[in-house]
This record gives C-alpha cells, structure tokens and sequence, in this order.
C-alpha cells in the first residue's frame, strides 16, 4: 500500500470514528465570556438600517428570492432590574426610520454568562402590553414598569460567542428535545397551535455591522424569514441635520446617513428626491465604503452626485436649482412623540 493509500485510509477511519455532528468546541472561559458580553453593550446598542443592503440589491444584484425588507432597527440597554441586570430593548421600524413599528417586534432581551453552555445567553421576548412601551428606548420613565410577556414559556436559549473580530448568536433549545435540529435551531410543540413550531436563527454583530438570519416555521409552513435563507445585512446609522434650499424655499430637517431621504422640487417645477446614503458602493476592485448625497428623478436614475468620505462632516450637492447638504449631528430626531 502506497503512503497516500494508507494515508487516506486512516482519514476514512478517523471518520468513521466521529460523530456525524463533529465540529469545532469552544472553550470560552469566565474572562472571555465577560469580554463577549462587554463587546455586546458597546456595539449592539444604536440604530441600524438596512437600506444600503437593499440600495445594492436593487441597483447591482439581488438574491433568489429579491431585494430584502427595508428595515431600521433599534436597541437600546435599559435599566430594568425587574427583568435583569444586562437588559436590552429592541424594536423594527418598517421601511425606515420615519415608518411604524412592525407588529411584534419589540422585545426585551436578558442577558447573562452562562458557563455551563460556554456563552453568553440571551432570553428575547416581548414584553407584556407592547402598545405602552412603543420607543421604549427613549422613555427611562418607564423602564422599571416593563415586564417580559410570560418568562415561564421562554423554549429557547440564545447562546453568543466570539468568532474572531466579531460575536455571533445562534439559537438552541433549552431541554434535548428541542435541539432535535440540530444548532441554530429550537423546535416544540406550540401550546397556542398544537403544531410544531420551529426557529433558525443566526446573528453576527460587529461594531459597525449587524448580519441577521431568522427562519420559524409552523406546522412545516415558513411564515417569519426568507426561502433562500440569506441574511438581512444591517449597518449603524449616524445622525446628520440636513438643509434644502429649492424652489419651494428653505428648510432644516434631522436625518440620518443609511438612506434618509428628502422630497425637493427643481426649478422647473419638477419633484425629485435627496438622499443621503452611507454604503458600499461597487468599485475597480470589489466593493468602498463611502458617502454619498444624490439627487434623483421619479424614476430613480440619479441627475446629480456627491461623494465624501464615511462619516464625513458635511456633504453638499447642487443640480436643477436645488442645494442640499448635510453636516454631521450629536443626536438623532426622537422616535418618541411626547404628548
């Protein structure tokens, strides 16, 4: 037998020898599961936009299934003894940040080392009489008021761990029974449905980035989630105060640099659309990061273009008769309406 033959059939041996579930351990001690959890407090907070996702959807390439939702996501970590010590609160608004939240959405998420799983587990749900705490990120005068809808019922652990230069989530059920799936996946039998309800989910969070992928199934039905099960991407969002001077005047509006858009009129009467857009653009080589402020027509097809780098301090575009700029901003417009 050659060296390559015995070789290779050492290999066949070893696998067979594996469990078919083999793969990677993690050996995340006490220190290290405080720096996951630390890194969580620094960089999940903050609000997070997917339109750069789906400017590149629409204008380059899409995935199987089409462009992705457009989404502007906001957490928060409050201060919530009653639920936790490390609390965090989340919310989605629809089709950006001027849109209504989306039914469901908002959940409040505990979280705490969990050294017998080697994570940091999170336990999401939402909280009991969710129409009294919309925005509440922005209302401290009612975070010790909020209460999660039933913690007896939570089937699911949330475990997070560090990969490298980011942290990741996927899900697991919390008996053996509900890890049927395999990782990522929390399986069980609704009491609401009596049918099996089934959830994949993963997450990947860096400082600037936010990957989430989140299938559930009722019943073998998908009805939260995509078939071609691909990430919506979502990027931090910085505040910008913006100024629009057209044939319709002067105005000053609080926006933001992940595809806040303003209506504006040309000269002629005609009505376009500013946005200010943070994204990666395609380049000569791959994809840059940078800004732009653009005017387009009803169509879409962009007249008129500034570029300046990410995070810039201000950005000004000028084309038929319309000047809008931007300048870098402390804090953005509250989502909040006070009464």
């Amino acid at each position: 037998m050659t060296i390559a033959r015995a070789l290779l059939a050492a290999a066949a041996i070893l696998a067979a020898a594996l469990p078919a579930w083999a793969g990677p351990g993690y050996e995340q001690d006490r220190k290290q599961l405080e720096s996951v959890l630390q890194d969580m407090i620094a960089w999940w907070p903050g609000a997070w936009d997917s339109y750069p996702q789906i400017y590149y959807e629409k204008n380059v390439a899409a995935p199987k299934d089409g462009p992705h939702e457009h989404w502007h996501r906001t957490f928060a970590r409050i201060d919530a003894p009653q639920v936790g010590e490390v609390v965090f609160y989340g919310q989605i608004n629809a089709d950006g940040r001027d849109g209504p939240i989306i039914a469901g959405s908002q959940v409040l998420y505990k979280a705490y080392i969990d050294e017998k799983l080697g994570a940091v587990n999170v336990l999401g749900q939402g909280p009991l009489n969710p129409e009294e705490f919309e925005n509440l990120h922005e209302r401290p005068e009612l975070w010790s008021k909020v209460q999660m809808r039933d913690p007896a019922a939570l089937n699911c652990d949330w475990i997070w761990r560090r990969d490298g230069e980011h942290v990741f989530g996927v899900l697991q059920g919390n008996t053996p029974e509900k890890q049927q799936y395999g990782p990522g996946t929390c399986a069980f039998i609704s009491k609401r449905t009596e049918a099996e309800f089934k959830a994949d989910a993963e997450w990947v969070l860096t400082p600037d980035q936010l990957w989430l992928y989140d299938n559930n199934w009722s019943a073998g039905q998908l009805f939260l989630g995509r078939e071609d099960r691909t990430h919506i991407k979502l990027y931090r969002s910085t505040p910008y105060d913006c100024r629009v001077k057209d044939a319709s005047g002067a105005r000053e509006t609080k926006g933001y640099d992940r595809g806040y858009k303003m209506k504006v009129t040309g000269k002629d009467g005609a009505k376009l659309e500013a946005m200010l857009l943070r994204a990666e653009y395609p380049a000569a080589v791959g994809l840059e990061d940078k800004m732009k402020l653009m005017i387009s027509d009803s169509a879409g097809k962009v007249i008129a273009a500034a570029d300046a780098a990410p995070l810039a301090k201000t950005i000004t575009v000028k084309a038929a008769g319309i000047e809008a700029s931007c300048r870098k901003s402390d804090a953005f417009e509250p989502l909040h309406k006070a009464d």
